[in-house]
Parts: structure tokens; sequence; C-alpha cells
């Protein structure tokens, strides 16, 4: 089971869209990274060349290379950009899949196997993806209060991750309406997609981690030295602000048609949009403002979840990653009172 036909050409115009404002922001980031890196090397190759023409003139000798050094100073920036981008990949490819890797582990291989700890859960999971022409997915229980519950993968190699407060708040005809949503949401391959677009997410978040640099007195040298680190931070830090917000808005044009989208796919699976609706309205209730470790509530995991992290701060229609629940249940609540889903 996939997309319906009707709705494929609007989700592929968003994921257009969507991967058109991805790119712009892993563009800057690059550059960003590439004029950093590049003046850096530039500025210690220079000084290392100051030194060693300095010490070959203190000894009344002719330095070689005048005209190629005259070029190297008045094209510093153009060289330094060209250092940058070719050696970005060095610095940068090991410390990008770090992250990934990282990521995926926090939500995909944490907790306790559904066949080990509620076997029925993984048995509607079992069922569900027989319906949805899909491989078994492998389900995780992660033992957490809070209500989440996340699709990772694709068809043949899927991942669902549900909280301990799912399993808690819900009846069973609710959680198997869930299971059918993240189902749903591995056979449209939402989440390969979303993955794919939370790469410049995860690079900008690590990158804007840092605490602000605190201050260290060295030899009458600390107060420059702090106030450099203080600038760059101040400049790294609303950069990637900056990107973060864009690439909220990226995800985010994406993910509410696909969540549309997997609502309505997961009542067809169960034959019942209203356990899908009781589902979603338990979990909003249920769901408070994150209180616990903030790495289990960063904006990119937030993206994959059924529900928003942080619903009851109102936020702009234009980042937000999903669309509002109150919408999500009246839709389901429409299809539930019609014969056409």
């Amino acid at each position: 089971m996939g997309l319906e036909p009707s709705t494929r050409p609007w989700l592929f115009a968003r994921m257009i869209g969507s991967f058109a404002i991805m790119s712009i922001v892993a563009l800057t980031i690059g550059l960003l990274a590439a004029a950093v890196i590049g003046t850096a090397i530039y500025l210690a190759i220079t000084v290392a060349f100051a030194v060693v023409r300095g010490y070959v003139l203190s000894f009344g000798g002719g330095v070689p290379g005048g005209e190629l050094w005259g070029l190297w100073v008045s094209n510093a920036g153009p060289i330094a950009m060209v250092i940058g981008i070719v050696s970005l990949p060095l610095f940068y490819r090991d410390p990008i899949r770090a992250e990934i890797r990282r990521f995926n582990a926090e939500i995909g291989t944490t907790g306790t196997l559904a066949t080990e700890r509620h076997p029925e859960i993984a048995t509607m999971a079992r069922r569900l993806s027989q319906q949805a022409d899909i491989s078994e997915p492998e389900v995780r229980i992660v033992n957490r209060r809070r209500p989440e519950s996340y699709a990772l993968g694709g068809r043949s190699n899927g991942t669902i991750v549900i909280t301990r407060g799912v399993v808690r708040a819900l009846e069973d005809e609710e959680i198997e309406a869930v299971l059918a949503h993240e189902v749903s949401h591995l056979a449209n391959g939402d989440g390969r997609l979303v993955t794919l677009l939370l790469v410049p997410m995860l690079v900008a978040e690590h990158l804007g981690s840092r605490e602000r640099p605190a201050f260290q007195f060295f030899h009458g040298l600390g107060v420059f030295a702090y106030v450099a680190h203080v600038v760059v931070w101040t400049v790294l830090t609303a950069v990637t602000t900056a990107q973060l917000l864009l690439c909220q808005l990226g995800v985010g044009f994406l993910s509410r048609g696909r969540e549309f989208a997997a609502d309505r796919a997961a009542a067809e699976l169960t034959g019942s949009p209203g356990a899908l609706a009781s589902a979603l309205e338990t979990l909003h209730d249920a769901r408070g403002r994150p209180d616990e470790d903030l790495r289990d509530f960063r904006r990119s995991a937030g993206a994959l979840d059924i529900l928003p992290p942080d619903e009851k701060r109102r936020a702009s229609d234009l980042f937000r990653t999903h669309p509002t629940t109150e919408r999500r249940i009246a839709a389901l609540r429409s299809m539930a009172g019609s014969e056409t889903y």
C-alpha cells in the first residue's frame, strides 16, 4: 500500500520545495564551514611562510618566489575559500556521519523489543505490515513516560519506536491505530525522506549546541581570547539559529502533508478512523512540555514523532512540523462519518 494517486502530485511538489529549502541551508553551512577552515589554514601557512621569509632576509639573502608571495597575499580571500572547499570533506565528513549514526541510535536502537515485553503489540505490527505489503518492522518500546512514537527506515527495513507512555495511555484499538500510522509512514517512504532532510538540521544542532564560553584569565591575554571566543560563539549561534528555523521550515513543508496522508492510510488499514482520532486526542491531552533530557526532544527528533514535541506552545503554521492535532482529528472524524475511506 502506498500513497493514493490523487495525493502524489501534491506531496511531490512539497518534497521538491522542501529539498530546495534544505539545499540552500546545506550550501550555507558548507560555505561558512569552508570559509572558517580555509581562513585558519591560510593564516597558518601565511605565518609559516612569513617566519621563513623573515629568517632568510635577516641573513641578507634573496627570497625566491617573491611574485608568488605577492599573489598569495593579494588574493587571500579566494585562496582561503578554495582551501576550505577542498579541505571540507576531511573535517566534516566523519563528524556528520557520526552525528547521523548517533541520532539513529538515540531514536531507533533504544528500548526493549516488543516481541520480548509486549508480544501482542508485535503481532499488531506484523498484521498491519502484511496489509500494507511491507516487510515486518522491528518494534521497540522505550521506558519513557511521555507518550511518543516514531518510524525510521523504509519498506524493507523499518523500525517503529513507541514509549511506555503510549502503552499506558491508550487502549488496544488505539495502540493499533498508532502502529498503523507509523506503518503507513514506512509504506510511503516517509522515514527515509524526512531523515535525509534532517541532515542539515542535525549539523546545525551540533554546531549550535556549544555553551557560551566562560571567562578565563591567562597572563593578561585572557580578555582578548575571551572576547574573540565570544564573538565567534555569537556569530555561530546566530547563524545556526537561522539555519534551524529554515530547516524546520523545509521539514515542516513536507511532513505536514505526509502526516495527513499517514493518518488517512492508517484509517484505511484499521478500518476505524475514529480509533486514530481517539488516540491522537488522548495523546494530545497526555503530552506536556518536555521535562527530561533535552536531547530526547530536540527539533530533529520531534519531526519524526506522531505529535510535535510542544504543541501547547503555538507556532507559526510555516514552521510547524505537524498539522494541528485539532485539524487531524477533524479530518479523521469526517472520514468516520463518510463511507469513502
